[in-house]
């Protein structure tokens, strides 16, 4: 089912999606020049060999199910392949923290720490947050992070239901969020509204898996339509919200 409803909505965003000869918007243009375009590839070099390691570490680690309590094992290079960020997205989260330079980034859902190594590296001075359930995975991720010498990514263990609202009590504002945890519409909108009280007119927040089920896109356009943001920019992996003050609302289909 999940398949023949990402396969409708690709096709979808394959048709509406507009190339950057097409957006009249000054705002979203700068975005596609620096976010959506730009060779990164030397820059990551340390960040594709560790991958290129990872896809083939068979290394089995314990996952924690917060809904069962129960833990099942994974091998490291599965979490890779069906979990981590595909390279094609984890450059645009690198070029999107490089252009816009956050101060601080926090991250639902580590995994193996891949998606937040791109984060640390585009910006060393951000001091970055990651939030996961299951302990050998956060230990997998610190591994990671410490391969590619980042210091700047504290990653904490725990139920997101008691993390975020512990996280929340030390934030003033928050600068960009990456969500990335727990796939439901449910606990999406939970999540949103959580960090929304945070939020103010230079914070990001970017959706991973918008189309991932039927629950997850009706998530999105829930957002989309709430009244505190302004701006959202769909590239079909990642739907990316802007709080601008004083823009017309608008919504756009980016190809990338």
């Amino acid at each position: 089912m999940n398949l023949l409803f990402r396969l409708k909505h690709y096709l979808r965003y394959a048709w509406q999606g507009r190339t950057k000869y097409y957006i009249h918007s000054p705002f979203v243009f700068q975005f596609y020049l620096n976010v959506l375009e730009g060779d990164v590839e030397q820059e990551l070099k340390p960040l594709a060999q560790l991958r290129q390691h990872l896809s083939s570490n068979n290394t089995s680690i314990a996952v924690k199910d917060f809904g069962t309590g129960s833990y099942k094992s994974i091998a490291i290079s599965t979490l890779l392949n069906k979990v981590a960020v595909r390279h094609k997205y984890g450059k645009l989260l690198y070029r999107l923290v490089r252009h816009y330079a956050p101060s601080s980034i926090i991250e639902l859902g580590t995994s193996i720490g891949i998606s937040s190594a791109y984060m640390g590296m585009a910006a060393p001075q951000a001091a970055i947050t990651s939030l996961e359930g299951s302990p050998d995975i956060a230990i997998a991720a610190g591994k990671n992070h410490e391969q590619l010498g980042l210091s700047n990514i504290d990653v904490q263990v725990g139920n997101f239901n008691q993390t975020i609202p512990q996280l929340l009590n030390k934030l003033e504002d928050v600068g960009l969020v990456f969500f990335d945890g727990n796939h439901t519409e449910e606990a999406t909108l939970q999540y949103f509204h959580q960090f929304l009280a945070k939020a103010d007119e230079d914070s990001i927040f970017v959706f991973d898996d918008i189309y991932w089920s039927e629950g997850m896109h009706a998530a999105w356009q829930q957002i989309k339509q709430h009244p505190q943001v302004t701006l959202t920019i769909d590239v079909y992996q990642f739907g990316i919200c802007f709080f601008k003050k004083g823009k017309t609302k608008e919504d756009f289909i980016l190809r990338y």
